[in-house]
C-alpha cells in the first residue's frame, strides 16, 4: 500500500522543490489514486481510505504556491511563528493595510468603480507576480536567511491574497448593485 513516511513531493516522485509542474502533479495525482483504488479490492477498505486521503491533502498542499510553501518550511524545519529580522515592523504592515484600505475605498467611490477595481486587481496581481518570482528565487538556494526571507514574502502574500479577495468582494458588490440599478430603471420605463 501507501509509504506513510515519504513526504508529499516523494509521494508523487517530485524533487522537494517550490518551482514544480502541476500538470506533471496532477498526472502523478491520477496515477496514485488509481493505483490505491486498484488496491483496494486486496486491502482493507480503511487503509484505502486512509491512503485516499493523504494522496488528497498533499495533491491539495502542492498544487496551491502558499500551501506548498508552508508544507516546505515545515520540511526545513521553519517554525509557522519564526519571521524574518528583516521584515517591515508592525506599524509599516499597518500603515499600508490602511493605505490599502483607502485605495479600495478610492476607487470604490470614482465615477466608474467596476474599471478602478479592476485597475487595483491589475496592480495587486503585478505584484502578486513579482513577490512569486522573488519566492521561487529563495526557495530554489534555501539557506536559512533565504528561508526566513521566504517567510516574510509568504506573509506578504497572504496579505496580498486577502487584500485581493476583498477586492473581488467589493468588485462583485459593485456589479450587482449596477444590475439592481440597471433592472430598477428598466422597470421605471
Amino acid at each position: 500500500m501507501l509509504n506513510s513516511h515519504k513526504n508529499y513531493f516523494q509521494l508523487f516522485d517530485l524533487p522537494v522543490d517550490f518551482a514544480l509542474d502541476v500538470g506533471v502533479l496532477a498526472e502523478r495525482y491520477r496515477a496514485l489514486v488509481r493505483a490505491v483504488r486498484a488496491d483496494f479490492l486486496s486491502d482493507e477498505e480503511d487503509e484505502t481510505a486512509r491512503s485516499l486521503a493523504r494522496i488528497d491533502l498533499a495533491y491539495q498542499t502542492l498544487t496551491e504556491p502558499l500551501t506548498r510553501a508552508e508544507y516546505l518550511f515545515q520540511l526545513y524545519g521553519v517554525a509557522a511563528a519564526e519571521s524574518s529580522r528583516d521584515e517591515d515592523p508592525a506599524s509599516t504592515l499597518l500603515v499600508e493595510e490602511m493605505e490599502r484600505q483607502e485605495a479600495l475605498e478610492a476607487a470604490t467611490n470614482r465615477s466608474d468603480p467596476g474599471a478602478a477595481l479592476s485597475e487595483v486587481l491589475t496592480r495587486l496581481a503585478e505584484r502578486g507576480a513579482a513577490l512569486d518570482k522573488e519566492l521561487h528565487q529563495l526557495f530554489a538556494d534555501p539557506t536559512p536567511s533565504n528561508l526566513r526571507a521566504a517567510r516574510a514574502v509568504v506573509g506578504q502574500l497572504h496579505i496580498l491574497a486577502r487584500y485581493q479577495r476583498e477586492t473581488e468582494e467589493r468588485q462583485a458588490e459593485v456589479l450587482k448593485g449596477r444590475a439592481a440599478g440597471l433592472n430598477t430603471s428598466r422597470t421605471v420605463d
